[in-house]
């Protein structure tokens, strides 16, 4: 019975042994997928959409009259823009220039003693020249941005004693804003953007008016989808 049981346990071990040879000694660990880490810099390009509004006033005079003349308005915009992106950690550096086409118009009424205007003014496109400065701690970044608005204006209107009158002028402002913009999926980035667009450098003067001093005040909301290279 002893050898038995001797015979036994050797036969345990050896049995054991030659199972742990055939055994490899590590077992194969799949090595996890590779997700490169996303990165800001880069030449970009897309697309947006958005509204503006604007309102001012100016004093004028017409024939020697002095008086004033104000007025608002609103639309729709949409564009496109083009930039380029300098990451360092997670401060971006960039520079974007957008064009832009907006269907909105603005009415303004003007009083110079007994004479009275209304007119209908319209920018049909605008664009900008902008820096962007940015913190991007990963997936996403606020940024703020600043430059210069150039761009066409028109104005069509009549007075009480029946004369019509037109007037036409392109413009240079300033405009400083900011945004949010985040990765949406694989290139393709969204934003959400604010421009305050200062006073243009000209607006369109009819013919015997003369403008002495003004002010206009115009903000745009819009949102954008960008791809990156």
């Amino acid at each position: 019975m002893k050898k038995l049981l001797l015979c036994a346990c050797a036969f345990t071990s050896l049995a054991g042994g030659a199972l742990a040879a055939d055994l490899p000694a590590r077992m194969p660990v799949k090595a996890p997928d590779y997700v490169p880490m996303f990165t800001w810099t880069g030449f970009y390009l897309g697309g947006n959409i958005g509204v503006g509004w604007t309102n001012g006033n100016a004093t004028t005079t017409v024939a020697g009259i002095p008086g004033t003349i104000s007025g608002s308005g609103s639309g729709v915009l949409g564009g496109g823009q083009i930039g380029y992106n300098w990451q360092t950690n997670s401060i971006v550096f960039g520079v974007e220039t957008d064009i832009q086409a907006s269907g909105g118009s603005g009415t303004a009424n003007g009083v110079n003693g007994a004479l009275t205007s209304t007119a209908t003014g319209k920018t049909p496109w605008f664009g900008t020249i902008r820096g962007r400065l940015g913190y991007a701690p990963g997936r996403w970044m606020v940024y703020v941005t600043g430059g210069g608005v150039y761009g066409h204006s028109n104005v069509n209107g009549t007075t009480n004693i029946g004369v019509p009158f037109s007037a036409s002028s392109d413009f240079w402002a300033w405009t400083v804003g900011a945004g949010v913009e985040t990765a949406l999926w694989d290139r393709w980035t969204g934003k959400l953007e604010y421009l305050y667009v200062g006073t243009p450098d000209r607006v369109p003067v009819p013919a015997g008016v003369a403008v002495t001093g003004g002010r206009a005040n115009t903000s745009i909301l819009r949102v954008g989808l960008n791809y990156h290279f």
